[in-house]
Formats: structure tokens, sequence, C-alpha cells
């Protein structure tokens, strides 16, 4: 196998697929990068997987001799960054040495057949529609932040996606917080499907990477699922099971409604959570009156305060909630007002926008007493 690449070139073909590459396995075939090229045609291929996500691109390349290879992730990326800029040539040799040079410079790394790389199955027959790159890396990132990290959590490690006709969601909780997001698409299909969070939030970085604003087209199938975003396709094993049916979670009427600045509240609650940070006492007060909502919090290093404008309707209440949490939702909302839903102080608290339902989130409060606080 033989081909010349621009440098710039291939460093973002690796890049891409880099994403894929298993850091979780002793498999010395998952750590690699599969690269493939075929004589007389102008590009090369490049593939990664770890059997959960699998990712393939190609670029422009000029090949001189047919092949493939499987070439450490690592070395291949790490060296191939700083090489010069200009023209770099990639050759492999009889006893699958790979040769790579660019000027007066060259390094040699050590690849391995290609047979027994993973295989990146073709679309099954499914469902199929498009959405805008943005919108979907915006709700990527608006939902995937509260999905469980703890492996012995099952089914929450993942992301819930409901297509529904005109309408698509995306879900994600763990227990202490939800997160919902919901978008207007075009179609008549419904399906639903769960995406490991770990493995959606790798897709979603890939396309908050990609230039342009080409949709991606995407593909349900009934283990797999397929998104395609200009010379880049990506499989996701689809999570088998049961999602926690969230609907019945969401309060349907809340007795107090705040409506408030966002980014006074974020600016607030970092304020306070960096008084408690991490441990036993990580957490906030909210006290809800009249006209204002006042955020505090105490550790044993000091106090902090700050009083917040709102409109509010219905009853005063004092509630607790922690630090982390509210930091993440409020975040990852876009809006600049936002509204506050309460019932009781153990209560979950629901936030949504100032009108439609574009998004909700749901957090749990802190039981506070007057030892805590």
């Amino acid at each position: 196998m033989k081909f010349i690449c621009e440098q710039e070139k291939l460093v973002r073909a690796i890049n891409i697929v880099y994403k894929a590459v298993s850091s979780r396995t002793t498999l010395p075939i998952l750590k690699g990068i599969l690269i493939t090229c075929e004589a007389g045609k102008n590009e090369i291929h490049m593939s990664a997987s770890d059997l959960e996500i699998s990712i393939e691109t190609k670029t422009e390349a000029i090949v001189e001799r047919s092949g493939s290879i499987v070439v450490s992730a690592v070395y291949f990326s790490d060296l191939t960054r700083r090489l010069p800029e200009g023209n770099v040539s990639v050759e492999v040799n009889e006893k699958d040495i790979v040769e790579t040079k660019s000027g007066e410079v060259e390094f040699t790394l050590q690849g391995i057949p290609s047979a027994e790389f993973p295989r990146i199955e073709e679309k099954e027959e499914g469902i199929h529609f498009s959405l805008d790159k943005e919108m979907l890396n915006n709700m990527i990132k608006g939902t995937v932040f509260a999905a469980s990290t703890e492996e012995a959590r099952g089914i929450i490690t993942g992301s819930l996606i409901e297509v529904k006709k005109e309408e698509i969601s995306m879900v994600a909780l763990d227990g202490f917080r939800l997160a919902l997001m919901r978008e207007r698409i075009s179609g008549n299909e419904e399906k639903n499907i769960i995406v490991s969070a770990r493995v959606i939030s790798k897709i979603g970085k890939l396309f908050s990477e990609t230039e342009g604003e080409e949709d991606v087209s995407v593909t349900v199938g009934e283990k797999k699922v397929w998104f395609s975003i200009k010379e880049t396709k990506i499989a996701a094993r689809l999570l088998e099971g049961e999602f926690i049916k969230y609907k019945e979670v969401l309060p349907k009427e809340n007795k107090t409604k705040v409506k408030m600045d966002r980014k006074e509240v974020l600016e607030n609650v970092e304020r306070a959570a960096a008084i408690v940070r991490e441990g036993k006492n990580s957490f906030i007060r909210f006290s809800v009156t009249d006209e204002e909502l006042i955020v505090s919090s105490r550790a044993d290093e000091g106090t902090t305060r700050g009083v917040i404008k709102t409109e509010k309707e219905g009853e005063n209440l004092e509630i607790g909630f922690n630090a982390r949490f509210l930091g993440d939702m409020l975040k990852a909302i876009p809006d600049k007002d936002i509204v506050m839903e309460f019932n009781t102080s153990i209560s979950p608290c629901l936030v949504k926008p100032t009108s439609g339902n574009h998004y909700e989130y749901l957090i749990l409060p802190i039981r506070l007493s007057s030892s805590n606080i």
C-alpha cells in the first residue's frame, strides 16, 4: 500500500475517526485506525471502532498502490500532527511496517494486518430522516450531561431519542435530574431508540467540529443507528431495554412559578457553589419571596448570598439543590429568561422556557435542615 496525502487533510481525517478509538480495551486492533486505499481512486478511507461506535471517513490522496493496514491511533495521530506542512507519503512494506515521510522527516510504526478489524456494517432497512447539524448538536449538549455515568445503572446510561411525526425529542436522566429537549422535523415515521450517552456525546463533538451547514442524514435500524454528514459515516449500537417512563415523573402543575434571568441565576449559583465545592455540603439554598430569589450557601470557610429580582406567582418557599446539578442545567439552556416551577421544598423543581415546550429540566431537591445550611 502506498499513497500521498496533504498533511492537513491527513490530520483532519485522523481526528474524525479517533473519537471511535477504544480507550478501554486490551485488544490492540481496537486501539488502531484502519487505513484502506485502492489504486486508481484518488482517496483513502479511515475507520475506527470500539464496537459501540464506528466512524468512517475519507479524504483526497494520490494512491499509488492498493492495500489496507491497521496502525496505532495514538502514535500515528501524534506523529502525523507533528509533521511539517505539505505532502506526506505513507507506504506499507511486506513486514507490515508503516513508513511515513514528509520532506526530510520520517517515522515508522509496526502495523497490524486488517483482516481482524471489525467490519463496519452497511445501513439496515429502517426509518430515515434528516436533521439540521446545529440543531442536533444543541440537543445532544442540552441533555447528555444528565445521563448516569455509572455503568451499573444500565439503561439510564443512555439517551432516549423519540422520533414522532414532525417532532424529535431527546431525554437523559440519572435519578436526580432529567433533561428533555424537543425540536420540529419533517417526516411521518415513529421510532424510539436508546444510544449510550458516552457515544452520543462523541457524535455531538464530531458534529461541532464539522464545518459547513449540511444536514445530518439519520437511519434507524433494529440494532444500530447511522449518522452521515459530508464524507463521514457513523454507526452506533443501540442499547436494549425499556427506558424510564419519564413523562410520569414530570409534574403536571405547580404551586409556585418564578420567572427570572437565566444568566443572573447561573452567576449566583456558581458563586454559591464556589464556597461549598464538592463534598457533603455541596448544596445551595433558594429562598423564594414575593419579588426576589435569594441564593445562598454556607461552609466552614464562609458564606455567600445573592439576590435576584423575579416575577413570581404562588407561594413563598425555601428549597435546596445540588450546586453542580443546578449549574449544569442552567449552562445547557440557551434562553435569556427561564421559568422555575415549585410545589414544596421536597418536591422536584421543573425548569421551562417562558413560552412553548422546547425544553424541560427536572431537578430533585436536597432536604434542608437547620444543621446543613
